[in-house]
């Protein structure tokens, strides 16, 4: 990009835009930190979801019965997609984008559709495997016809055009199974506003009595989707394990998110660990760091092979010690900087966050390296120039 050159961009974001959830918040600090280097960003996304500050949002007419905010596949996204389509298509004819930024496998195909019929450039946002999506959330079996026509889906896709994405795990699956030409594929990592999530952040004694988080305990967060790809499950398992067998009582976990809270509620409850785990419910994203800093630590127990894990950054950047699954994505976003457990155990979690919860030096250690790692690595600045190489490739192909 030559000196002084900005570039307008047209996001398709086919999701309830904004919700207080990991994607969101890379679609829309990916947005801020390219609008801070001078481009312009404006965004066509669903007909729900919240106004965020600063960003242009164009939204489909109104779907009375549809209000889905979590994540995950779903049967109405097929007439969503073109209610989208028509709606990016005019935003296009009057903001004349130099590029479409797709976000998703149905924005990629939505952007890939208007790429054909305007000639703009289109790049895709990979967050994780479109067969491996559908699959963790029980819409398919991993074997079987139907598994099949997802992987061929999926590799027609990726082929597409150029992909950027967050995870060395997905490209090199992208590059091994569907053998997506290197080149053709970036690696621009997650990110985290470091200004906004920082270790001296002091929570309000107020919000400490809300959410009647006992005095004298080490208090463990986790924020996420509350599902069972997201480990919650695994978590309270492990939870109940601490407690029970390694006899550890004094800690508390806040474990904030939605959708299915009162749920997993009851299901603490169930099982004698009620009194040790509150659930807030939702979050509000610009409220995040300071709940986030009334945590001792911070836990990731995410079991889902295929997708990346957005809650780690936030974790980092706060300087909280993390305890985490030995899984590829998690490993690549924290090297050395956590406590680990094998993935998918709940009784490897039990002792992990035992360790951490009672080794103060070493958490404190591993909290100090991960902020500085959020700083050096993670700004959403360093995603934005790294996203910015991409576009440059991607528009040079078209020219081309």
């Amino acid at each position: 990009m030559s000196a002084g050159e900005s570039y307008r961009i047209l996001a398709i974001a086919p999701t309830p835009f904004f919700v207080d959830r990991g994607s969101h918040v890379h679609i829309y600090e990916q947005a801020r930190a390219l609008q801070n280097l001078g481009h312009r960003v404006e965004i066509c996304t669903y007909h729900i979801g919240r106004e965020m500050p600063d960003i242009t949002t164009h939204r489909i007419a109104k779907i009375g019965w549809y209000n889905k905010l979590d994540a995950g596949p779903s049967y109405h996204k097929l007439y969503l997609m073109v209610l989208l389509f028509f709606l990016s298509w005019r935003q296009i004819k009057r903001f004349q984008p130099d590029l479409l930024h797709a976000h998703g496998w149905d924005g990629c195909w939505i952007a890939a559709s208007l790429s054909k019929l305007t000639g703009i450039p289109f790049i895709f946002d990979m967050q994780g495997s479109f067969s491996g999506e559908i699959v963790a959330h029980k819409y398919a079996r991993s074997k079987g016809w139907f598994y099949k026509l997802l992987r061929r889906i999926e590799r027609w896709t990726l082929h597409l055009t150029t992909i950027v994405t967050p995870s060395q795990q997905m490209i090199d699956e992208a590059i091994r199974d569907f053998r997506v030409p290197p080149e053709r594929i970036y690696h621009i990592y997650d990110g985290v506003d470091t200004d906004e999530f920082r270790p001296d952040i002091v929570p309000s004694p107020e919000l400490r009595d809300q959410l009647k988080l006992p005095a004298g305990k080490k208090i463990v967060v986790f924020v996420g989707l509350l599902k069972a790809y997201q480990g919650v499950d695994s978590l309270l398992d492990a939870i109940k394990l601490l407690i029970e067998d390694c006899h550890f009582t004094a800690v508390h976990f806040l474990i904030m998110g939605f959708p299915d809270e009162d749920l997993y509620r009851a299901k603490a409850a169930s099982t004698s660990i009620g009194a040790y785990c509150s659930f807030p419910g939702k979050i509000n994203y610009k409220r995040l760091p300071e709940y986030l800093r009334l945590g001792d630590l911070a836990v990731a127990p995410k079991i889902s092979p295929t997708e990346g894990d957005g809650k780690i950054y936030n974790y980092l950047a706060m300087g909280l010690p993390v305890v985490a699954y030995e899984r590829p994505a998690s490993k690549e976003i924290l090297g050395d900087n956590a406590f680990y457990a094998e993935l998918a155990n709940p009784r490897a979690l039990a002792q992990a966050l035992l360790a951490a919860l009672t080794d103060a030096t070493k958490a404190a250690q591993l909290g100090q390296r991960g902020r500085q790692l959020a700083m050096d690595k993670y700004s959403w600045l360093a995603v934005a120039r790294r996203l910015l190489v991409a576009y440059e490739d991607v528009i040079r192909r078209a020219h081309r």
